[in-house]
């Protein structure tokens, strides 16, 4: 990234994306450690996909975009402090705290669909944390439980990593079990 830094003045906005457990949340929390990046999660953003969509759910029907941009990305960009609701994870609907991001000269998008194309007008890099699928459905399968699982999220997962945004598409592509990883639930990768 800081390359990437000494190209461009001004705020760099990195989006984060891969597949689900793949490593984004770690790699991100550990480059905004290390580089004090205003961090923002797509998983904030989070809001369940209604039964009348559940016949061919998109990954965009997972994230409430509209708010990314408006209450997250813009602000941020103009160098301005954002305050957001968060979905409710332990309800599984509705939203929950507040989550406050300072505004910094970098800032870390992270989560499935950050690389989005909705969102590509705000971003100025897009990085793939690249994870083998065995690996990434045995962090899952500690993370979640199967009667909690939603096997459409995988199939609109796949989708969006094949068709919308395949790893090619990506400015720069990061291993998910390298070191940087090792501290994902489950053990070291």
């Amino acid at each position: 990234m800081a390359a990437w830094r000494a190209v461009q003045s001004g705020v760099l906005v990195v989006a984060i994306d891969g597949h689900g457990t793949a490593g984004k949340s770690t790699i991100a929390g550990d480059v905004a450690d290390a580089t004090g990046a205003a961090l923002v999660h797509t998983d904030d953003f989070f809001q369940p996909v209604r039964a009348s969509a559940a016949a061919s759910p998109a990954v965009r029907q997972y994230y409430d975009w509209r708010r990314i941009r408006t209450q997250a990305l813009k602000p941020l960009r103009a160098q301005r402090g954002v305050a957001f609701r968060r979905f409710d994870w332990n309800r599984g609907t509705g939203l929950d705290g507040v989550v406050t991001v300072a505004p910094a000269d970098l800032i870390l998008l992270e989560g499935v669909f950050s690389a989005a194309p909705e969102l590509s007008d705000l971003v100025d890099r897009s990085v793939f944390v690249d994870t083998p699928e065995r690996e990434r459905l045995r962090r899952l399968r500690v993370q979640v439980t199967p009667e909690n699982w939603d096997d459409d999220w995988l199939i609109a997962q796949r989708a969006y990593f094949d068709l919308t945004r395949p790893p090619s598409s990506f400015d720069l592509i990061v291993s998910g079990t390298s070191s940087l990883a090792a501290g994902l639930p489950g053990g070291t990768p």
